[in-house]
C-alpha cells in the first residue's frame, strides 16, 4: 500500500489552512471566534474557581470545534452533488444542528457557574 510519509509539520500546515479558509468563507465561524476571544478574556476578570474558569474556557471550544465540522461537511456535500438531494439536506441539517446544540450546551455551561456568582 503506498502510504505518504506522515509529517507533523505538513498537518499542522494543513490544519491551519482549514482554519484559514472556514475563517475566510464562514461568517458565523468569524462571530463564534470574536466571542471566543472575547469571553475568554472575560473570564480572567471574573470571581470564579480555577475548574469553573477551565469548564468556561473549556466551553467555548464547542461552537468553534462544531462549526468546522459542520463546514467540513457543507464542502463535501456541495462537492459530491450539485443539485438538491434529500440525503445532501439532512447532512446539512444534521451538521447545523449539532453547530446549535453546542451553543446550547456552552451557554448552559455558563449559566450553571456564573448564575450562582450573581
Amino acid at each position: 500500500m503506498n502510504k505518504p510519509k506522515y509529517s507533523l509539520r505538513k498537518n499542522l500546515v494543513y490544519a491551519l489552512e482549514g482554519l484559514i479558509h472556514v475563517y475566510r468563507h464562514e461568517m458565523i465561524f468569524r462571530i463564534e471566534l470574536a466571542l471566543f476571544v472575547a469571553l475568554s478574556i472575560a473570564t480572567w476578570s471574573m470571581d470564579v474557581t480555577k475548574c469553573e474558569r477551565l469548564w468556561l474556557q473549556f466551553s467555548l471550544f464547542l461552537p468553534i470545534i462544531a462549526e468546522l465540522f459542520n463546514s467540513a461537511v457543507e464542502r463535501t456535500v456541495d462537492l459530491t452533488t450539485p443539485d438538491y438531494h434529500r440525503l445532501a439536506k439532512a447532512a446539512k441539517d444534521s451538521a447545523a444542528a449539532a453547530c446549535l446544540l453546542s451553543v446550547v450546551m456552552t451557554a448552559l455551561i455558563w449559566g450553571i457557574v456564573l448564575l450562582p456568582v450573581l
